[in-house]
């Protein structure tokens, strides 16, 4: 969060701007300030405070920032406020769940290392989320603040997990007098400690097709299988070409949604006789893969077919969104697969 915020400095008087750190623990909320700039006196409220340069052994010190009545920032310490969110490990897996009470921007997890958890968590909402790696980077912060920041969440953790939360700012930002030239605001709240939740994951139904078209006469001529998807109305219409080109009238295009399904189709290749045919058995969607498992039929050795070419096929309409069809027979051998 990126709180801009400055005045015009009247004539003799000395600039200077200022960083606040607002961190919500679990115990109390703090705020931490740095100030930039001139060795000056400024006031908040019924309070002077002296900044002046020079050296600091706190932990808490950033370079080029002005000391503030010695120290080496101007640290308030508040009751605590509600909690803002909860983060919970899945078990089985390797997923979080991250539950909200306000707007999250980012959430990152230390647990050995940091890893990012995503980003745009909505009031009120609870989502599934997995690890990526990525430490956190508060832009309205300078490197050094921002690791001055983490130092000390770390040194608190006692070999706890943590979850940072970025927010939005939920104290309103001091006053000076004179005023800042320039300020910088960003809010952290922090968790310690990730427990494990059991996590029942209903299996994921098999869907069920439509078979659109089958047969042994489609306008497919190449001699090895292939397998085709289609996830929108154009490639429809050229698959359905393919299928059903050599039918005399063609039939019309189906109608799909394409928002709940997709198409796909199996052609076997093309066959010297007839008394070869595809029949559709089962198909299983996982992740963003459908696997399709086919009957394929062949003509008897001995048995009277049609002395022709043919090219046997089927077309399928699925439920789902998925990216992937693997077309197998029923030993589980692949028979051709196609992305879109």
């Amino acid at each position: 969060m990126l709180i801009l915020a400055g005045c015009v400095p009247q004539p003799g008087q000395q600039s200077y701007q200022l960083s606040e750190i607002q961190l919500l623990f679990a115990e109390n909320t703090e705020r931490w300030t740095y100030f930039y700039g001139e060795p000056q006196a400024v006031r908040l409220g019924e309070r002077s405070l002296a900044l002046t340069r020079g050296p600091s052994a706190s932990p808490l010190a950033v370079a080029d920032a002005l000391l503030v009545d010695g120290e080496a920032l101007y640290r308030e310490i508040n009751p605590a406020l509600p909690r803002v969110a909860q983060t919970t490990r899945t078990f089985p897996g390797l997923q979080f769940v991250v539950r909200t009470n306000r707007n999250v921007q980012s959430a990152w997890l230390f647990d050995g290392s940091w890893s990012r958890l995503g980003n745009v968590f909505a009031s009120n909402a609870a989502q599934v989320v997995e690890s990526r790696p990525g430490a956190p980077r508060l832009a309205p912060l300078s490197e050094a603040e921002n690791e001055a920041v983490l130092r000390e969440i770390l040194n608190r953790r006692g070999g706890r997990p943590v979850v940072v939360y970025e927010i939005e700012p939920p104290l309103l930002p001091n006053r000076y007098e004179p005023a800042p030239a320039q300020s910088r605001v960003a809010a952290l709240a922090v968790q310690y400690g990730l427990e494990t939740e059991l996590t029942l994951m209903p299996p994921t139904p098999n869907p069920t097709p439509r078979i659109l078209q089958q047969g042994g006469q489609s306008a497919y001529t190449a001699q090895n299988p292939a397998a085709y998807l289609a996830s929108n109305t154009s490639q429809l219409v050229t698959l359905w070409r393919l299928a059903t080109g050599n039918q005399i009238p063609q039939p019309a295009t189906p109608a799909v949604d394409f928002n709940l399904n997709r198409v796909v189709a199996f052609f076997w290749g093309q066959k010297p006789t007839g008394g070869y045919s595809v029949q559709y058995v089962s198909s299983q969607l996982a992740d963003n893969t459908l696997r399709v498992t086919l009957r394929l039929l062949s003509p008897a050795p001995g048995a009277i077919v049609t002395q022709a070419l043919t090219s046997p096929f089927v077309l399928l309409e699925v439920p789902g969104r998925f990216t992937r069809v693997e077309f197998v027979d029923q030993s589980g051998r692949v028979l051709a697969s196609a992305t879109n």
